[in-house]
């Protein structure tokens, strides 16, 4: 017998999703659920249990009003991004998209492929299935679903996202659904920290690259070094507080295994007598400068660093330094008009980087020591750190060490987290250390050759904990010979002649808009308070240079790049405009159109200017 909305429906999902199209089509539907109709008319959907019982899914008497009304409740004006969990008989999604503007993209996930076969035989579906924003995920791992956030990671983050549950069946399947909301959450987390420090540091990070362009050309990059110290065992250094009980363990066995230290931990190191293999150092702040001790020597280890970090560092190292490629557009671009130095993947922090060093020179096992991840009698970092020592001059009778712990404790504020550490014991964490925890259980948990070795702070899901002692004792038994020689600095080649070459058809490009810029701020902001027709013309004008701007992709993310925080400004402002453009009536946008592009206008100028010169001044 012939379902015309089975038939629609089907030809709609073929259109918009061919893959899930396969699955679903040969799926009849599901005895879990009954369909019946409602008082008002609209199917109702049911769960039957084993053991014959009901549990109503949507509303018996009016579904489409009680999608409404929930609606209502989650301010969906408001919000042109909405993550929807559990599809049902599709009701909420449709007056989602009855109610919110064309661009909307709704993101909706469903666990069951009978359910959602079920619907398409009962449902009209076309509404949803049509709309350009719509992605289906229908019984997708829920621990894998980065890579299906990601091409809206961006916009979800800026713009935020309504969270939309069609409650009895992500109850009734909490176990799905709990970890796809846990993984949701750490997710946009995690980017929001990420979108945060590239906005604060975008200017920085431009900074230090073209301050690092003479250094990068001169430096080893770590593909030559990939898989040459195989089952080597390697002890990843951080700064954490519990690094104190038992640095000196290191001390006793330091010739059986290749220690790498993050930046943080190299003055500990070195006061006790230890020198590491290899430093990593990824962060942009000068701060970090103060980790080093330029006035050791620096043949002795060498560094891995990016090409963001401040220029003394990578100077201070001029025979024994290893660069790898970084994901900040700038790097990208040198990367492409020279050589690759290598990739470690997405980093997130620095002991994050260390470890992904370690497994590309194929070391196991790979022992963690003071990574604590939280706070000790609210301290952060070991003895003879640099944030440790830095309290140190400010020392006093009425104020000590502690009292200054403590003030810096404060300074995180609403940023603070509780959480249990190894012992079962309440800890104090903080949002980005807690984010940091989930990249590396996310990465190493149920790796077999990765030890927690810290005996302190917060467990790293998923991966094993052992005492140092006791990690030494099984895994570092051997002497590990000639680690230095096998990263003996490879031969380089001299790309300078590309780079020049790409820098002066890149300055060129930059003055072309600088021209430009310049015409448009003669034209119409010589008062900064043109009459209505200027403001149109501006923004008019400011539209069609956007649009060139594009044309050249390496340009645009060079721009974007270098102002994340106005770039992103502006991208929030555009989809505040399109919607209220398209949700209220008699809206005029013109006023609010100028502001958007009066401050862009400056964003690219500064720019524009600062590009230029930098390109100039870097193959001077």
């Amino acid at each position: 017998m012939s379902n015309p909305s089975l038939n629609k429906n089907l030809a709609s999902l073929k259109k918009l999703d061919p893959t899930l199209y396969a699955r679903i089509a040969p799926l009849d539907g599901s005895k879990k659920y009954e369909v019946t109709p409602s008082r008002s008319g609209p199917s109702s959907l049911s769960h039957i249990d084993s053991e014959g019982g009901k549990k109503q899914i949507h509303s018996n008497y009016d579904p489409v009003a009680e999608a409404s009304r929930y609606l209502e409740t989650l301010n969906i004006d408001e919000s042109t991004n909405f993550i929807v969990l559990g599809l049902g008989l599709g009701y909420q999604v449709m007056e989602i998209i009855r109610k919110t503007p064309s661009q909307a993209k709704i993101y909706i996930f469903e666990k069951d492929p009978e359910l959602f076969a079920l619907a398409m035989r009962e449902v009209d579906l076309s509404l949803i299935f049509e709309h350009p924003g719509v992605k289906l995920f229908v019984g997708v791992n829920p621990l894998g679903i980065d890579a299906l956030l990601e091409p809206e990671q961006i916009n979800f983050t800026l713009n935020k996202y309504c969270l939309a549950r069609q409650k009895p069946l992500v109850e009734g399947n909490w176990e799905y659904y709990g970890i796809l909301l846990e993984k949701i959450e750490s997710y946009f987390q995690e980017s929001q920290i990420n979108l945060k420090t590239q906005s604060v540091h975008s200017k920085l990070y431009y900074k230090n690259i073209f301050s690092n362009f003479d250094s990068l050309l001169k430096s080893s990059g770590i593909a030559s070094f990939k898989g040459c110290l195989p089952e080597v065992p390697a002890v990843i250094c951080s700064a954490g507080p519990s690094l104190d009980k038992n640095i000196q363990l290191l001390k006793s066995a330091r010739e059986r295994f290749f220690l790498i230290a993050v930046a943080t931990a190299l003055k500990p190191l070195l006061y006790n007598g230890i020198k590491p293999d290899v430093v990593v150092s990824i962060d942009p702040d000068e701060l970090t400068i103060n980790s080093f001790d330029f006035s050791s020597r620096t043949n002795d280890f060498f560094l891995v660093y990016n090409p963001a970090v401040p220029n003394a560092i990578p100077r201070a190292f001029p025979n024994q330094r290893m660069a790898f490629d970084s994901e900040i557009y700038l790097a990208n671009w040198f990367k492409k008009h020279t050589e690759e130095k290598g990739s470690l993947g997405k980093i997130s922090s620095v002991a994050h980087a260390a470890v992904k060093f370690s497994q590309f020179l194929a070391c196991s096992p790979i022992i963690l020591v003071g990574q604590d991840l939280s706070f000790c009698q609210q301290r952060l970092h070991c003895l003879h750190s640099f944030y440790h020592d830095e309290h140190m001059d400010k020392v006093a009778r009425l104020n000590p060490c502690s009292y200054w712990d403590h003030q810096k404790y404060l300074n995180f504020g609403p940023n603070l987290t509780q959480g249990t550490d190894l012992f079962g014991k309440r800890v104090s964490s903080t949002i980005a250390m807690e984010s940091y925890s989930h990249i590396f259980s996310k990465n190493l948990g149920g790796s077999k050759n990765i030890i927690n070795a810290t005996e302190g702070g917060v467990p790293i899901e998923g991966v094993i904990n052992m005492p140092l002692r006791e990690s030494l004792h099984i895994y570092c038994k051997k002497l590990v010979k000639d680690k230095q020689n096998l990263l003996k600095t490879s031969h380089l080649s001299d790309p300078f002649k590309s780079l020049q070459d790409s820098a002066l058809r890149q300055i060129q490009l930059l003055k072309d808009i600088t021209k430009k810029l310049n015409a448009l701020e003669l034209s119409y902001l010589g008062t900064r308070a043109p009459n209505s027709e200027g403001k149109k013309l501006f923004v008019n004008e400011m539209e069609v240079l956007y649009k060139n701007i594009l044309e050249n992709k390496e340009t645009a993310l060079l721009l974007q790049g270098y102002d994340f925080a106005g770039f992103s400004e502006w991208y929030r402002s555009n989809c505040q405009i399109l919607r209220k453009k398209e949700v209220s009536a008699g809206y005029s946008p013109l006023d609010e159109e100028f502001e958007r592009d009066l401050k862009f206008f400056d964003v690219l100028v500064e720019a524009t200017d600062y590009l230029t010169v930098s390109f100039e001044k870097a193959i001077a």
